[in-house]
């Protein structure tokens, strides 16, 4: 996805306050164990690290035209997206017993259904992801 300057800037600050939020959520009020909080800093920590890490690649690549240039014919070269491409199918590949061996793990140890369940569906989420692009693709070629 192409990001221009403002978009940049705007995720930037939508961050620095959804972590604010939580920072001072966490220090005034008594919450118990609510998570909330914690999700709402880590969340927009990387909402900000998103908008200011594009921010300054920008910056950057204003004040050296002719890096930029070069970064871009890498990212842009046939060969560096196949092993781009070939790389995510392997961890794919690895993904898929690592998420059996957690469900066996999750489950000796009486973790919590809730818990279970949501990494089930995780699990059936990238599957059925895998399945569509599958014969998304099987159809253009």
């Amino acid at each position: 996805m192409k990001y221009n300057n403002v978009k940049s800037t705007i995720f930037t600050i939508i961050g620095l306050v959804i972590c604010a939020a939580g920072l001072l959520a966490v220090k005034h009020f008594d919450l118990g164990t609510q998570t909330a909080p914690y999700l709402c800093i880590g969340l927009g920590c990387g909402v900000f690290g998103q908008g200011f890490g594009e921010l300054i690649t920008r910056w950057s690549d204003k004040r050296h035209p002719e890096i930029a240039r070069q970064r871009e014919i890498e990212q842009n070269d046939e060969r560096n997206i196949a092993l781009r491409d070939r790389a995510q199918a392997k961890a794919y590949r690895i993904m898929l017993p690592v998420f059996g061996a957690l469900f066996l793990a999750f489950g000796l140890m009486n973790v919590e259904l809730k818990v279970i369940l949501l990494l089930i569906a995780a699990y059936l989420y990238i599957c059925g992801c895998s399945v569509f692009y599958n014969v998304k693709y099987r159809k253009e070629m």
